[in-house]
């Protein structure tokens, strides 16, 4: 089975259909957490006057009428309810609090590199890694699905196969995600050909790529090629080398010089020979 980008998407489709129909557990639940950034509307039941949408600052305290500065960090939504019920009950008759979260910002995951909506990502439910690039617009077509991701959490950097994971159903590599996870999906690299090649342009790098392959992948020289005196250029600014390669050498029958191996962003540039 060969894994397409098409596969794939498919695949990230299905985790999405499934996150919908699933349960939230999210900013509702009795036992979601409060964290800094979130968005709450504190209500007391028959004072209009004292509800508030109150935001929950970086030391996890929110400000409230007649109350002052109170902790909500760390709370969950039902013990910061029972604990303004009791606060109010001291100055408000019969006085019961409903919190509500409205936006939750404390639970991001972030996106680097090839999906179609890098960035932080609230996680408002428990989802696995297909579901949340699937809510981050799934993987961008570019993406070398063979290179697969990297998630990063903590100090650890856990790699993500995707062709384990759609050829062989191995759930193992579709982990579930954590708030504070960095999900890295690398976008590939390419090395540039110009001059005397029937195909100039960009092509893709791939490990063990070399000048010879490349100019294979290229359509090979064309009649007017210099292929004796074919230019390698390197890097970028005051560390730019170039570095001139005798191809013909390399690509004769029973030849004994070697290939150069290509790293990404290099440019091969293929002069035309002089009559």
């Amino acid at each position: 089975m060969r894994v397409t980008s098409s596969a794939l998407a498919l695949l990230i489709s299905f985790a999405s259909l499934l996150l919908s129909a699933a349960s939230v557990s999210g900013a509702t639940a009795e036992d979601y957490r409060i964290g800094a950034g979130d968005v709450l509307f504190i209500s007391v039941w028959d004072n209009k006057d004292l509800d508030q949408k109150v935001f929950v600052r970086p030391d996890g305290k929110i400000s409230l009428s007649l109350l002052g500065e109170i902790p909500a960090g760390g709370r969950t939504v039902a013990e910061l309810a029972s604990a303004l019920t009791d606060m109010y009950g001291k100055t408000v008759k019969g006085a019961q609090v409903v919190v509500d979260v409205t936006e939750i910002r404390s639970r991001a995951i972030y996106f680097l590199g090839g999906v179609n909506r890098p960035g932080p990502l609230q996680l408002n439910q428990d989802m696995n890694l297909l579901q949340a690039i699937a809510l981050a617009g799934g993987l961008s077509p570019a993406v070398d699905l063979g290179a697969g991701a990297t998630l990063l959490r903590g100090d650890k950097a856990i790699p993500i196969n995707f062709v384990k994971l759609i050829q062989h159903g191995d759930q193992s590599q579709n982990v579930k995600v954590e708030p504070g996870d960095t999900i890295v999906v690398p976008m590939p690299s390419f090395v540039y050909l110009q001059g005397e090649v029937k195909s100039p342009g960009a092509i893709r790098y791939t490990r063990g790529l070399t000048i010879a392959k490349a100019i294979v992948q290229a359509g090979g020289f064309t009649p007017l090629a210099q292929s004796k005196r074919v230019l390698l250029v390197r890097g970028t600014g005051d560390k730019k080398q170039t570095i001139e390669v005798n191809v013909k050498d390399i690509t004769a029958e029973g030849a004994s010089a070697q290939d150069v191996p290509l790293e990404p962003d290099d440019i091969l540039t293929v002069p035309q020979r002089l009559f």
